[in-house]
């Protein structure tokens, strides 16, 4: 599908979403088979709106299925992807997995050279380390960097035990990222193919609060294919926006909001709330410039899966913005 893009590109909607999509055309809903989504994904790369695109979202079991695709790799700039690992439910059996991923990944790159690069890696944390104290979460996650030295987003669950799960992990997570040039942080699950795949605002809130509050980043994976929270016949339930998600963890950033405030605004449907012009984001009355806006997104909220290109683009389109 061609995106037309006739109506300029306020500098606020640059900031906001330059680098914030990575593509996940393997997953439901779109489910696509890897020649189409791989193909559309370089596409997309030579398209105008490709200033919005980051990685293409792969297993990495599925790295060596790429060799067939090698001719799509020479077009610059370099293929970056978010591989996600094998994990494990337990630290050990973690590291394990680990190791032998970064094998799958050491041959990709051999295979391809500076053409591609698997450098981001999205992962369970290990559930026997959820709720230990951050010393232990720490050595772990040195030992886990060990083996794949690049930026990691753990994911956790995103329910009532947040209070009881994310202290002593964001802890563990600031301090690695204090002494080290690799960056890891938090992967917010936003959704799925079903009702209750969707967390509460309240959840989501409380872990983008904390996040900030430790300095940890965070990107998000499911259901934000659309920019403000909506219901949706398919799953009978209502979807985040993105624009609440990102919009709204730039300007609680930006306004010291809590994150009862940033609760409401994620609960927002109306479109009408939100404004971009040449010089800011507008939620009501708060206001974020471009400057601190393009900040916040690459201080703290980094980006997210979506399983469409198109339809972010759609709807940006027909709030005008785009």
């Amino acid at each position: 599908m061609t995106i037309s893009t006739d109506t300029p590109v306020s500098s606020s909607l640059r900031a906001l979403m330059t680098g914030i999509i990575d593509y996940a055309g393997l997953f439901p809903p779109a489910a696509l088979a890897l020649p189409e989504a791989i193909t559309n994904f370089a596409r997309y790369r030579q398209g105008a709106d490709a200033w919005m695109l980051s990685r293409f979202v792969i297993p990495i079991r599925r790295l060596p299925e790429l060799d067939a695709y090698a001719s799509l790799f020479e077009a610059n700039p370099v293929f970056r992807f978010s591989v996600l690992g094998t994990g494990g439910a337990e630290a050990g059996a973690f590291l394990e997995a680990l190791r032998a991923d970064m094998e799958t990944i050491a041959a990709f790159h051999a295979q391809h050279g500076a053409s591609v690069a698997a450098d981001m890696m999205e992962v369970r944390f290990p559930a026997d380390l959820l709720g230990t104290t951050s010393a232990e979460q720490l050595a772990f996650l040195e030992a886990a960097a060990s083996h794949f030295p690049h930026d990691v987003f753990y994911e956790v669950p995103l329910n009532g035990a947040l209070p009881n799960v994310l202290p002593s992990l964001l802890e563990a997570l600031g301090a690695f990222n204090e002494t080290q040039e690799v960056t890891l942080g938090l992967k917010l699950r936003m959704g799925g193919v079903e009702a209750a795949a969707f967390p509460a605002a309240q959840h989501v809130a409380e872990a983008i609060i904390a996040c900030r509050n430790a300095g940890v980043p965070f990107k998000a994976t499911a259901g934000l294919h659309h920019p403000v929270r909506h219901y949706n016949d398919s799953v009978h339930t209502r979807m985040h926006g993105f624009l609440n998600v990102f919009g709204g963890a730039a300007l609680a950033q930006a306004h010291g909001l809590d994150a009862d405030a940033l609760r409401d605004l994620l609960l927002d449907e109306s479109t009408l709330h939100f404004r971009v012009d040449a010089d800011a984001l507008h939620y009501r009355d708060l206001r974020i410039d471009t400057k601190t806006l393009a900040e916040a997104r690459s201080s703290l909220a980094i980006s997210f899966g979506s399983c469409s290109f198109d339809e972010p683009r759609e709807d940006l389109q027909a709030l005008g913005w785009l």
